[in-house]
């Protein structure tokens, strides 16, 4: 005879010796009739409607125990790995931690397998966004690098986010701006326009930053700002050639970049402006962040240090900074390797 196990029904027996079931999930117990009783069909379909419409949250003063992925998550927000990261960075990670905490917060970290991943990805998409559930893979595998390597759980094999596939197909990569196309727009666009994309490629600033620029910033030869994105204090180079720009353009304002009325401008309407008018001049596929890898791509052809890049674009990690002066160096090994191909054919040529 073959035993048929409904998902979420357990049963105990009470000091009485009667047997009582519950319907268990995620730490909740709801009260049901027995199987072979009147009722009972109703209520568990019922229950299972309500966690699949709305998942049940965790009591607020729920305690987690050591080894779970909850418990893993607030040693996790309370570490120096989450404490330093950026403002913004933590706002975005936010509710999706949360969410990740309620959730599955009870589960031990260790039982996690690829599978599990993959539910979390999906019901993470379904609540929020592609986007939120592939952060969400992410976090899950930071989480797992933090619990083996920080808290000493000696987790079993390998991390279970990898070779999980990611779900949101999202903008491309920001592309640096062809020099044709810098032209073009300096040429066409209204002056305050141009005099922010110039701006833009002078100092490789954020757009986040460029709005908040003001003329008491700057000081002398250079700027001193909080970057918005970090919290941190920089400071922004000018070149002899953007200085001289600095000092024909009209103060209208606190901000320098401002609109046309000679308002302040937000990050969100300055890539607007910029967007609009290069679908004016037929051109999609660039933005205004764009310009710092066109910022970025300049100092490495330069010659210049990944800690040169790091501390002009306000990365906190080499890693980024890696990206432009390793483009930079396989452009000119290209180039080298061209010549010196046409030099050993035109030698081959020349001799007898």
């Amino acid at each position: 005879m073959t035993e048929v196990r409904l998902k979420y029904l357990h049963s105990f027996s009470d000091r009485h010796g009667h047997v009582r079931f519950y319907f268990r999930y995620r730490g909740n117990r709801w009260p049901l009739p027995a199987p072979h009783e009147e009722g009972f069909a109703t209520a568990y379909d019922a229950l299972l409607t309500e966690i699949k419409s709305n998942p049940i949250r965790l009591p607020k003063n729920l305690i987690f125990m050591r080894g779970s992925l909850g418990w893993v998550i607030e040693q996790f927000i309370a570490s120096p790995a989450y404490q330093t990261r950026a403002e913004a960075t933590k706002r975005n990670y936010c509710r999706i931690i949360d969410a990740l905490k309620q959730r599955y917060g009870t589960g031990l970290i260790k039982d996690l397998q690829p599978r599990h991943v993959k539910a979390i990805r999906n019901e993470i998409r379904d609540a929020f966004t592609t986007s939120a559930a592939d952060i969400a893979i992410a976090i899950v595998s930071t989480l797992w690098d933090f619990a083996d390597e920080q808290l000493g759980l000696d987790l079993p094999g390998a991390d279970p986010t990898y070779g999980i596939r990611r779900i949101h197909v999202g903008h491309h990569e920001h592309e640096p701006w062809p020099h044709e196309l810098i032209a073009r727009f300096v040429a066409e666009a209204s002056p305050h326009l141009v005099f922010a994309v110039r701006l833009a490629l002078g100092t490789g600033l954020r757009r986040s930053d460029l709005v908040k620029l003001t003329w008491a910033d700057l000081k002398g030869d250079h700027f001193e700002i909080c970057q918005q994105k970090t919290g941190a204090p920089a400071l922004v180079g000018c070149t002899e050639e953007l200085l001289a720009e600095l000092k024909t353009m009209p103060r209208v304002a606190d901000s320098i970049i401002v609109g046309d009325r000679g308002n302040a401008v937000t990050a969100a309407s300055l890539s607007r402006m910029v967007r609009i008018k290069l679908r004016e001049l037929g051109v999609t596929g660039y933005s205004i962040h764009g310009l710092r890898k066109n910022a970025g791509n300049e100092i490495a052809e330069a010659g210049g240090t990944e800690r040169e890049i790091m501390v002009r674009l306000g990365h906190k990690t080499p890693q980024m900074a890696a990206h432009y002066t390793k483009r930079a160096n396989q452009e000119l090994s290209m180039r080298s390797a061209v010549q010196k191909l046409e030099r050993a054919r035109a030698l081959k040529v020349a001799t007898p």
